[in-house]
């Protein structure tokens, strides 16, 4: 581990492996923690020219999954009470 400017930042190294047609990389359990990556998680790769770089995918929720979350026992009261000022024009 290496500590920069107060900001951790982990370096570790780990062995390329074939996995089938492709080249797998494990990433070590303190770093996959720190970023949130379990099994199942999806990574981008991608290169800037010097290095690789992996990444968890930020996920993109739909209106419709956001929705799905929604409780409809707990409205909030901005929607359903009546205008506190000039918003009612």
């Amino acid at each position: 581990m290496v500590e920069t400017n107060k900001k951790e930042v982990l370096a570790m190294t780990t062995t390329a492996q074939k996995w089938g047609g492709s080249i797998g990389v494990r990433i070590p359990q303190k770093i996959a923690k720190k970023y949130g990556v379990v099994n199942g998680t999806q990574l981008e790769i991608s290169d800037d020219g010097e290095r690789i770089i992996i990444r968890p995918v930020e996920n993109e929720f739909t209106l419709e999954e956001l929705l799905a979350q929604c409780e409809g026992s707990n409205p909030h009261k901005e929607f359903f009470s009546e205008p506190a000022g000039r918003e009612d024009i």
